[in-house]
């Protein structure tokens, strides 16, 4: 995996100096390439030392849990993890994460390399639990705490769970509680985490129980049957084939991302904060994993927009995670005398979905140093980070750094398909810059490595494009619309295929069709993602086709929907047709809807929006649009 390395380095004779090249032939290079090519060569130099080392870990079978042990003995009053009122040193969570290790292995419910999996919010328990499984060596399936009902189920079975530790918080429990009888069928045990000895359990799960465990290391055998090879998690995705699927993560993918913020210098002394949740890759591999490398301080909390600053400065953070829709959330709020004040100033934020036309007043107004505003994704090789503060850009991928690399091509694509398409000699059409199009990264066996989804080979499969550029060459299909401009800086443009962005997850509208046509009376539904004035992402939209017996009945429709999806995946707007747009193929029509959107002067058929507050579907008319555009209305 390409990291962004590449601390900038001025002057011809540095980079003579550090590259070992001639004088002369550096001119030549700068003359080809540009100005940058100086920081190009440092960052081609610098990464190459970074292979280096990434290879003698994975030689040693080196692990992340093998960073944060050796931390909790050189440093084990160093603090680790601030939580609401908490602070918790490396020394004490690493008893905790062997007391628990200790205790699960007690039951003789899981054996190295079975699959466990983790049904906790941002809290201590959370990372306790993920450190004893790294150190028992099994695989762990990160499991959404907003999922319920059959979404939940799938994901359990998909990754072949044998045990699940689910927080004490009630709604947890409750979800659990409501498949218990389909887990308990599969042989599947779940233990409850939390410090709330005096609340009910439901039947048929076991309270943790380390107080009579011992704390004393776990010996590194218990791992060793495990490989820098073997999936270390599992972390879903929706990607574009309906319901979520896990992406694997093998150990020597999660060392390497581990190195993601090298290039900003993360050290000891900093504080990161997250309230993304950890179930993510965003805040597990981009945020603690790094953590646990350098051996510094993450500070967990569950998102708050009204307390989002207050825990900034309560925690003195020096780094803090974002998407896109919590940088707008946070600047829709009252301006504060206090904005911008930290007893630590924030060096930088890093994170993705930061739209151009709030970056700026966001990182004046809350005093951001550098905003790193990455693209990467979950099952994805690559990853770019914007190191120069080009605002609405993910990075820089251009020069002789691309002529040596030529990791990432922008080709010509059927945007209902989310497919390449072709020129007369069989091969993809490149883009040229200033022009969009659908980014595919070239994998290869060293760097590049592509290690797909648990289970059907062919959900694997159908993300790779073959013969891009010459016969043979093998790409993954990011599924993303992307340009680059003249001086190859890359900016994300939008999602294409099935999935869109909510909130800060990715909806599948084929899962959520699914959910939908289970509510007695419709015929066929078509969700699709809409463009919502003064929001990121898309909210969802469902074309619903009732039979000739049936008419919508909003409340009800309400129910069912809130009962069974995620409140991110739930249609924040319905179009009720009485017959399918459909194609030649007899396949729905998406973008002639999305592009339609919810506009009741452009749409005939009957409208209605997502009331949270009267817990109903309310008709959309033109009062109510209003009070949508303006953002009075709770989306």
């Amino acid at each position: 995996m390409p990291l962004p390395v590449g601390n900038k380095v001025a002057g011809m004779t540095a980079v003579a100096t550090l590259t070992g090249l001639p004088l002369a032939t550096v001119a030549f290079l700068r003359l080809k390439y540009g100005p940058t090519v100086f920081q190009d060569l440092a960052s081609i130099w610098q990464r190459r030392r970074l292979q280096k080392l990434l290879a003698t870990f994975q030689q040693k079978n080196v692990k992340l849990v093998d960073f944060f042990e050796e931390h909790a003995k050189q440093t084990p009053e160093k603090v680790f993890i601030l939580y609401q009122d908490e602070l918790h040193t490396y020394g004490e969570v690493d008893k905790e994460a062997n007391k628990l290790a200790r205790f699960v292995k007690g039951t003789k419910a899981v054996m190295c390399l079975d699959t466990v999996g983790i049904f906790i919010m941002n809290e201590p328990s959370f990372v306790i639990s993920w450190l004893a499984f790294n150190k028992l060596g099994l695989r762990i399936a990160l499991l959404n705490y907003h999922l319920t009902g059959d979404a939940l189920l799938h994901c359990i079975k998909a990754c072949n769970v044998k045990a699940i530790i689910c927080g004490a918080d009630q709604r947890l429990m409750d979800s659990i509680e409501a498949i218990l009888r389909e887990l308990q069928m599969l042989g599947i045990r779940v233990w409850i985490i939390g410090d709330r000895e005096k609340q009910p359990i439901p039947e048929g799960m076991v309270r943790v129980q380390t107080w009579n465990e011992r704390s004393d290391p776990i010996p590194r055998s218990e791992r060793e049957g495990m490989s820098n090879f073997d999936d270390a998690l599992y972390i879903f995705t929706s990607g574009t084939t309906g319901l979520p699927k896990p992406a694997k993560i093998p150990h020597y993918r999660q060392v390497r991302t581990s190195f993601i913020h090298y290039s900003f210098g993360l050290a000891k002394d900093d504080v990161m904060y997250t309230s993304l949740p950890l179930y993510h890759s965003a805040a597990l591999n981009v945020g603690l994993v790094n953590v646990i490398r350098v051996g510094c301080t993450v500070a967990l909390a569950n998102f708050s927009v009204r307390r989002f600053w207050d825990d900034v400065r309560r925690y003195r953070a020096t780094v803090i995670q974002y998407i896109g829709e919590t940088c707008r959330y946070l600047l829709a709020q009252p301006p504060r005398p206090d904005d911008g004040k930290y007893s630590h100033k924030i060096r930088y934020a890093i994170g993705n979905g930061l739209r151009p036309d709030i970056w700026v007043e966001f990182q004046k107004r809350f005093n951001i140093g550098h905003v790193a505003e990455f693209y990467g994704a979950t099952e994805l090789p690559y990853f770019i980070v914007n190191m120069d503060g080009k605002v609405g850009s993910a990075g820089r991928y251009h020069g002789i750094f691309r002529a040596l690399t030529d990791y990432i091509v922008i080709v010509e694509c059927d945007t209902e398909t989310a497919q390449p398409l072709r020129g007369p000699d069989g091969k993809c059409i490149l883009m040229p810059p200033e022009e969009g199009g659908l980014m595919l990264v070239r994998l290869d066996d060293i760097s590049m490595r592509f290690d797909g989804y648990l289970g059907d080979s062919s959900l694997t499969e159908k993300k790779l494009v073959r013969n891009v550029r010459k016969d043979g060459d093998s790409f993954i299909n990011t599924g993303d619309l992307m340009v680059q401009d003249k001086d190859g800086y890359l900016y994300f443009k939008d999602r294409l295929g099935d999935t869109f962005r909510w909130k800060g997850e990715n909806v599948a509208t084929t899962e959520v069709a699914h959910n939908l046509n289970q509510y007695p009376g419709v015929q066929e539904a078509n969700v699709y993602g809409v463009r919502v004035p003064g929001h990121d992402g898309r909210a969802g939209m469902a074309a619903v086709v009732f039979r000739k017996t049936h008419q919508l009945d909003p409340k009800a429709f309400y129910d069912h929907v809130v009962g069974s999806l995620p409140l991110y995946a739930c249609p924040k707007f319905l179009r009720i047709m009485g017959e399918m747009d459909i194609t030649g193929t007899f396949k729905h029509k998406k973008n002639d809807l999305a592009r339609e959107g919810f506009d009741p002067n452009v749409i005939s058929d009957p409208l209605f929006f997502m009331d949270e507050e009267k817990k109903t579907y309310t008709p959309l008319d033109d009062e109510a649009m209003q009070r949508i555009v303006i953002g009075k209305a709770k989306l």
